[in-house]
């Protein structure tokens, strides 16, 4: 997998210039079961695309699920090709949904686009699944949106698998990481 932090993606773009991209963009603490739903469907989409993750270096929370090369080893072996990666500075916290929409479509040979059904990015979450799907439809990319992946009755999240470790309920907070707790290793 390439790792490309941000600047150098504003700079170059993705370094696979003649292929077309499949991507999603989100946190990704946990890589949990709705997180590889997405991967799946962007490694999935076609085979001549190449498959891409745009996250962030640190999550906004305090109590990640895992460290930031723990998300890069697990992404990698799910079949991401390129993880674009963003430091969350202020000056990127207020870039307006539909701004980076722009963005990633001007720089990321975007031939697909997935996020899940709860989405939502920009300056004050001002943008969401369904306002990226108009987006990128109106730019002629295809968008799927996908439904939130359930445990029980409630949807997996990487906040309920945080409150399940918390609580000692490491059978549940597995159940939704689809894979055993190994907890977090703090290498980089």
């Amino acid at each position: 997998m390439t790792e490309i932090d941000w600047t150098a993606f504003l700079e170059n773009g993705l370094p696979f210039k003649q292929k077309k991209s499949s991507v999603t963009v989100g946190v990704f603490d946990g890589v949990h079961r709705g997180h590889q739903a997405l991967i799946a469907n962007i490694v999935s989409y076609n085979a001549d695309y190449v498959p891409a993750v745009v996250t962030f270096r640190e999550p906004k929370i305090t109590d990640s699920i895992q460290s930031f090369r723990q998300k890069a080893e697990l992404l990698d072996s799910l079949g991401v090709k390129i993880l674009v990666v963003i430091d969350f500075t202020e000056s990127f916290r207020q870039i307006p949904g539909i701004e980076f929409l722009k963005i990633l479509l001007k720089h990321g040979n975007l031939g697909f686009f997935t996020v899940g059904s709860n989405f939502r990015c920009g300056y004050q979450l001002d943008t969401g699944a369904q306002d990226i799907k108009t987006f990128f439809s109106s730019n002629n990319i295809p968008v799927a949106i996908l439904p939130e992946v359930m445990e029980g009755s409630l949807p997996v999240s990487s906040s309920r698998i945080r409150s399940a470790v918390n609580s000692g309920d490491l059978r549940l907070a597995e159940a939704m990481l689809g894979r055993p707790f190994t907890g977090v290793k703090h290498t980089c």
